[in-house]
């Protein structure tokens, strides 16, 4: 992993605590995350206190540089959303979705515009070498716009 980590990532999908875990063993450099980090999405919002991530987030915001976008998404507002909204969030633009049920309003919103892409996914074994799994997600992705894709997920 330190080698596919040896540039700053262009996509890095994780949780707070193993961005904190890569950042405290040097596994991803700090600088990286500030140079080049543009945009950080955190799913879920109104979870992320609840699953013990808030030191982690608190911790994780000192890298964060001021021009990065922030995405917060959640399903329902609550304090947690709250106070995520204002530790990562700067004139935060809110889109919230009509409630469904009485029949004439829709599922999502007539001004709000979608985009739908076709991605492709793939479940490697962690038992197969390193070398191979990188293999096959070469041959199965062509990055032709991003020089490194890396997903973590339980890597400690």
């Amino acid at each position: 992993m330190a080698t596919a980590l040896s540039g700053p990532p262009y996509i890095f999908v994780s949780t707070p605590a193993c961005v904190q875990r890569c950042l405290s063993s040097g596994v991803l450099q700090a600088k990286s995350v500030h140079d080049y980090l543009s945009i950080i999405i955190l799913d879920k919002a109104y979870l992320l206190f609840t699953y013990g991530y808030e030191k982690n987030l608190k911790d994780l915001k000192t890298h964060i540089p001021k021009r990065c976008q922030c995405l917060l998404m959640a399903a329902t507002s609550s304090d947690d959303v709250e106070s995520l909204k204002k530790l990562y969030l700067h004139n935060p633009y809110i889109l919230t979705l009509a409630e469904v049920g009485d029949g004439k309003d829709e599922i999502v919103p007539k001004n709000v515009q979608q985009f739908w892409f076709g991605i492709k996914s793939v479940v490697l074994n962690a038992e197969l070498p390193v070398n191979s799994r990188l293999h096959i997600l070469e041959v199965l992705f062509p990055l032709t716009f991003l020089e490194v894709f890396i997903i973590l997920y339980n890597v400690f």
